[in-house]
C-alpha cells in the first residue's frame, strides 16, 4: 500500500477507496461521501490556503491610487458583523479634485457642441437612468458646464431675435437684406464644404453659389430699388435718397447689434475655456438651481460598482469590447497522474474545490502590485485602477430591491457582502467582474535630478473585466477587453487658446464671432424651440415616470456614456494603438500567472488551463512561473505537466 494510503482519512463506505476534502461523490464507485480529512501537503508544495488582504484597495468611492499610494478602503473581513446592513445603497460623494484632461475636454465639448451638453443633461438630468462609470473622468463638472454652456447660448439666441424682431418692425427693408445675407454666408456657404469636394463638386458649388447670390443679390437689389421709387413718387428725390441711407444705415446698425452680442457671447465661452479649464483647474463650484440636487446625486453615483445598461454593451463606459476576449473552462480535478483503484479499475484522484472570492482577491492583490509604491516611479503603471464591477440589465420591476422608491432611482453601490454572494452565484441576473484600468499616462522624465522632457497623457484608457465561475465541478475565467479612443479633437481646441495675450485673444474672438454670426442668426429661431421643445419633454417625462401609472416595469439601464459620447471614431496614432496591446498583454500575463499559481496551490491539474492559455498570451512559446520553478508551454497541441514528485499527497 502507497505510503499516502496509511494516513488516517474517510474511505468510501461502499468500495472503501480512499476520500479527500472536497470530495462529495465516491470517484469509482459514485457512492456519496461523507466530510473527508484532508491529509498534510507535502513540505515541497507551497501553503495552500494563502492569506487574505483585510482590504480591497480601489473599491467604488475612492480613487484606487491617490499620489502614488494605493488606499485601503474596503474590509472585506467580518462580513456578517451587521446582519441588517442593505446589500445595495447609494455611493456616498467623493471630495473634489482638480480637472483631469478627459474631464477638461469634454466640459469644452459643452460650449463647442450643442448637441452634445443636450445629450448630456438628457441622460444624466431628465432621466433616472444609472450614472456610468467612466474612467478618469468626473461627470459632476461636466453636467454644470452643460448646463451654463446651455444657458448662455439661449440667452444669446432669444437676444438674437429680439434684436432682428425690433427690426423687421422699425425697418424691414434693412431687416430682410440682412436676413438674405445672414442665410447665404451662414447657411448656403458652409454647406459647400470646399476642402472636401473634387473639380468637379468645387465646379458645381461655384455654379449654385453664384446662381444664388444673383437671386438674393436681385432681390435685395428690387427691394432698395422699390423703396426708392416709392419714397421719390411721395416726395423729393432729397427724401428718397434720405430714406435710401436710413436703409443702409439701419442694416449696418442691425449688423453691428447681432456681432456685439455675438461677440459678448463668444468672448464670455473662450474665456471659460481658456481659464475655467485650463490644466490642472479645479472643478467649477455647485450651482444654485433646481438641478443641483440631481447633478449632486450623479457626481456621488459615477463612483459606484453597480451598472445597469440599457443596450447591448454591458461594460458601457469604458468603450467596446473588442476582439481580445477570451476564455478558459476546465474540470476541477486533482493533480497528478490518475491511479487503479483496488478493483483494478482506472480512476481520477477526485475533485478539488475551490473559492472565487478567494481567487478575485489573489487576482487583485497581485494587479496592484503593477503600481507597488516600492517600485521606483518610472516603473510603476501610474494609471493603473483595480474595482469591482457588477452589471445587470436595466430593466426592472418598481419593487427590486436594486431601486430606491424614495427618490425613485438605482442604488448605484453593492455591498461586500452582496458582491461575494455574486461571485457565488455567477447565474444570477447580476453578473460580477473584476475591472482592471490603464489610463494611458507617463511622468515627467529626470535624468540626474534635471527633467529631461514632461508628462505625457496619450489620451486612451485600457479596461479588462475578469469573471470567475464555479459550476458543475468546471471552473471558468472570462476576460474582456475594451477600450476608449481619445476625445474628440474638435474638444481639445481649449489648449490652444492665447488666454494670456490680451492682443491675440481680442483678434481670436472678433474673428470667431464674425465667422458664426451669421449662422447663429439665422439658426436662433430654430434652437430656441428646441431648447424649449427639450424642456417640454424633459418635464413630461418627470410627470410620467412613476409607478402610479400602473407600470410594472420601467427602464433604469444606462443608454449612454458621457466619455464615450465624446470620444473621436479613431486611436489617431499607431503608438496608441501599441500601448493598447502593450497593458494588455501585461494584465493578460499576469492573471494567467496568478491563475495558475493558485490552482496548483489548491491542487487542481493545472495542464489543460496551461495548454489553452499557451494559445492566448502569445499564441507560442510562453514561460509561466509556477510556485517557484519556470514551466514552458506553447504552440498548439503543447501539455504543462505538474509531475507526481512535485504534487505528492495522499488520498484518492
Amino acid at each position: 500500500m502507497p505510503a499516502e494510503d496509511q494516513i488516517d482519512q474517510v474511505r468510501c463506505s461502499n468500495c472503501q477507496d480512499p476520500l479527500v476534502e472536497g470530495d462529495r461523490f465516491c470517484g469509482t464507485c459514485g457512492t456519496p461521501a461523507p466530510i473527508a480529512k484532508r491529509p498534510a501537503l507535502d513540505a515541497q508544495r507551497p501553503v495552500a490556503d494563502a492569506p487574505r488582504p483585510t482590504a480591497w484597495p480601489g473599491t467604488p468611492g475612492t480613487s484606487g491610487a491617490v499620489n502614488g499610494e494605493q488606499e485601503l478602503v474596503s474590509t472585506r473581513a467580518n462580513l456578517s458583523a451587521d446582519p441588517s446592513s442593505p446589500f445595495f445603497r447609494h455611493t456616498v460623494s467623493k471630495p473634489s479634485q482638480s480637472l483631469s484632461n478627459a474631464t477638461r475636454y469634454l466640459c469644452a465639448g459643452a460650449y463647442l457642441d450643442r448637441t452634445f451638453a443636450n445629450d448630456v443633461i438628457w441622460e444624466l438630468i431628465a432621466s433616472r437612468r444609472t450614472v456610468v462609470p467612466s474612467v478618469n473622468v468626473d461627470v459632476g463638472p461636466v453636467i454644470r458646464h452643460c448646463l451654463k454652456a446651455r444657458r448662455l447660448s439661449l440667452i444669446r439666441d432669444v437676444v438674437l431675435v429680439v434684436i432682428v424682431v425690433l427690426a423687421l418692425i422699425i425697418n424691414p427693408p434693412a431687416a430682410i437684406n440682412f436676413l438674405f445675407t445672414s442665410f447665404a454666408l451662414g447657411v448656403l456657404l458652409p454647406l459647400a464644404r470646399w476642402r472636401h469636394r473634387n473639380l468637379l463638386g468645387k465646379f458645381v458649388v461655384v455654379l449654385v453659389a453664384a446662381a444664388t447670390v444673383s437671386t438674393i443679390g436681385s432681390f435685395a437689389v428690387f427691394l432698395i430699388i422699390g423703396t426708392f421709387i416709392t419714397l421719390l413718387a411721395s416726395g423729393s428725390a432729397t427724401t428718397a435718397l434720405a430714406g435710401l441711407i436710413a436703409v443702409g444705415a439701419a442694416f449696418l446698425l442691425l449688423l453691428a447689434a447681432t456681432w456685439i452680442t455675438q461677440f459678448i457671447y463668444i468672448r464670455t465661452v473662450y474665456r471659460t475655456l481658456g481659464e475655467d479649464l485650463r490644466p490642472g483647474a479645479p472643478p467649477p463650484p455647485a450651482a444654485s438651481s433646481p438641478a443641483e440636487a440631481r447633478v449632486a446625486a450623479v457626481e456621488a453615483a459615477q463612483w459606484g460598482n453597480l451598472t445597469l445598461y440599457g443596450g447591448e454593451n454591458p461594460f458601457i463606459g469604458t468603450g467596446e469590447p473588442t476582439d481580445r476576449d477570451w476564455a478558459i473552462a476546465i474540470e476541477l480535478d486533482r493533480a497528478g497522474p490518475p491511479r487503479l483503484s483496488s478493483t483494478g479499475r482506472k480512476k481520477v484522484r477526485g475533485y478539488a474545490p475551490i473559492d472565487p472570492v478567494e481567487l478575485h482577491e489573489r487576482i487583485r492583490e497581485r494587479l496592484l502590485k503593477l503600481n507597488d509604491p516600492n517600485l521606483p516611479l518610472n516603473e510603476r503603471i501610474l494609471g493603473l485602477r483595480v474595482e469591482d464591477a457588477v452589471v445587470g440589465n436595466g430593466l426592472l420591476r418598481w419593487t427590486s430591491p436594486l431601486l430606491d422608491m424614495s427618490s425613485q432611482t438605482p442604488y448605484s453601490e453593492a455591498s461586500p457582502e452582496a458582491i461575494e454572494a455574486l461571485i457565488r452565484h455567477p447565474q444570477a441576473g447580476l453578473r460580477y467582474y473584476q475591472k482592471v484600468s490603464v489610463s494611458d499616462e507617463g511622468p515627467p522624465v529626470t535624468s540626474g535630478g534635471r527633467q529631461v522632457i514632461d508628462g505625457v497623457d496619450q489620451g486612451i484608457a485600457v479596461s479588462g473585466f475578469v469573471h470567475v465561475a464555479v459550476e458543475g465541478r468546471m471552473f471558468y475565467i472570462q476576460f474582456v477587453r475594451t477600450a476608449l479612443t481619445p476625445i474628440k479633437g474638435s474638444y481639445r481646441i481649449i489648449d490652444f487658446i492665447p488666454i494670456r495675450s490680451p492682443a491675440r485673444f481680442f483678434g481670436l474672438v472678433t474673428w470667431e464671432s464674425l465667422k458664426t454670426l451669421f449662422g447663429a442668426v439665422i439658426y436662433a429661431p430654430v434652437e430656441i424651440y428646441a431648447a424649449l421643445r427639450l424642456r417640454h419633454r424633459e418635464r413630461k417625462f418627470e410627470r410620467e415616470f412613476s409607478p402610479a401609472n400602473g407600470s410594472v416595469f420601467a427602464s433604469f439601464g444606462a443608454e449612454m456614456s458621457v466619455r464615450e459620447r465624446g470620444a473621436s471614431d479613431f486611436f489617431g496614432t499607431h503608438i496608441r494603438e501599441l500601448d493598447r496591446d502593450k497593458y494588455t498583454k501585461i494584465i493578460e500575463r499576469l492573471l494567467v500567472d496568478t491563475v495558475i499559481d493558485f490552482l496548483w496551490e489548491k491542487d487542481v491539474n493545472v495542464d489543460a488551463f496551461a495548454a489553452s492559455a499557451s494559445t492566448i498570451i502569445n499564441g507560442n512559446i510562453t514561460n509561466l512561473d509556477v510556485s517557484g520553478g519556470t514551466n514552458q508551454f506553447g504552440g498548439e497541441g503543447s501539455t504543462f505537466h505538474q509531475t507526481p514528485a512535485q504534487n505528492t499527497q495522499s488520498g484518492g
